[in-house]
């Protein structure tokens, strides 16, 4: 009986281990994505600023 004892504790906790690395995973998944989403996002309205002074001062300047 310690021997069929010994392999469900086994099973089980290979089975909390694989939990464990896909919470991991799936945190560091997150945090990867959302810094790259991030970035995009900044680069965007860096983009969109300067397209707007760029379009200000040429219409300032027409006058």
């Amino acid at each position: 009986m310690a021997t069929n004892q010994s392999g469900a504790r086994s099973l089980l906790a290979t089975v909390v281990g694989y939990i464990i690395l896909a919470i991991v995973a799936l945190f560091l998944f997150h945090f990867i994505l959302g810094t790259i989403l991030w970035l995009f996002r900044t680069l965007a309205i860096i983009i969109i600023l300067l397209v707007l002074l760029t379009l200000y001062f040429k219409l300032k300047s027409s006058d």
